[in-house]
């Protein structure tokens, strides 16, 4: 396990295009949940040696053993791409390959193909389509959409988008059908992390004030936003785990909440160990089994 006590991170809460991105890593730990219902992390992995320099961000699964990044190379000034990680094998592969940058891998419903935000050569932020076996070249999901900068499948055909906020506009929660291409906006002031609950319920957080950021649940059958609980301080990234627990992260600790049986976050591990200064994006496994982290 390498130190990270030089590393430099900066939470962004838009996509930053067009420059250098700043550095950061990905680790891996397997999840285990104790008979108290505590969730345990051990066998920390470093992930990003094949690019120890450059940006490793927005972690997600695709299978229990294979993890997509969005990732910039030092020599970089411009570009990310999407890269896979095959966890058994050890082996990255270069999923995208274009001149446009690509950003935040998302398995879509159906499981052969992944969405993207693809930064367009006008500086139009479009969610686009790409297929696994990589059939074809890819297309925009919504094309009216130009100011996606996160999102969320909630089911084939409905999907929650971070709206980039323009001028006095702020930053919005937006749901939208494939069919109607125009999203109803519920929420304003919200955080980049945006994740399906098992219920059905898409968790997001609201920014109330400048110290205090809610986790909040939306249900889009229903209508109308719950508040879960607080956010740890400074945090908007979180996992959702089957069993509704939620992780976050709180500087070099991750802590965990189960809403609705608790009203405080508890502290399950401290990676300052490992000389990790800061935790920020979190990813967990479909099998529940392997957690990936961002830290500095």
């Amino acid at each position: 396990m390498r130190n990270y006590a030089t590393l430099l991170f900066a939470l962004c809460t838009t996509l930053v295009f067009s420059q250098k991105l700043e550095h950061f890593d990905v680790i891996l730990m397997a999840l285990n949940k104790a008979p108290n219902n505590i969730w345990q992390t051990s066998t920390p992995r470093f992930l990003s040696g094949f690019n120890p320099q450059g940006y490793n961000n927005q972690p997600q699964f695709f299978s229990p053993n294979e993890l997509y990044l969005t990732v910039q190379f030092p020599a970089d000034t411009n570009q990310t791409d999407i890269y896979a990680l095959n966890l058994l094998t050890r082996t990255t592969t270069r999923v995208t390959a274009t001149t446009t940058p690509e950003y935040s891998p998302t398995l879509m419903p159906g499981g052969r193909r992944f969405s993207a935000v693809r930064v367009e050569e006008n500086g139009a932020q479009r969610l686009w389509s790409f297929p696994l076996d990589r059939a074809d070249n890819g297309y925009p999901v919504f094309p009216a959409l130009t100011n996606i900068g996160y999102h969320c499948w909630l089911r084939d055909t409905l999907a929650a988008v971070f709206l980039v906020g323009e001028g006095t506009t702020p930053h919005a929660l937006g749901i939208v059908g494939t069919g109607k291409q125009q999203p109803v906006r519920v929420a304003f002031n919200i955080g980049r992390c945006l994740q399906k609950m098992p219920d059905g319920r898409l968790a997001y957080v609201h920014k109330a004030t400048d110290q205090t950021w809610f986790l909040k649940a939306y249900d889009p059958v229903k209508g109308g936003s719950d508040i879960l609980i607080t956010m740890p301080a400074g945090s908007e990234d979180f996992a959702v785990l089957a069993d509704g627990i939620f992780l976050a992260g709180q500087g070099a600790k991750i802590v965990q909440c189960n809403p609705g049986r608790q009203n405080v976050w508890q502290e399950i591990a401290d990676l300052s160990t490992y000389g990790v200064r800061s935790i920020s994006r979190l990813a967990v496994s479909p099998d529940g089994s392997k957690l990936a982290l961002v830290v500095q």
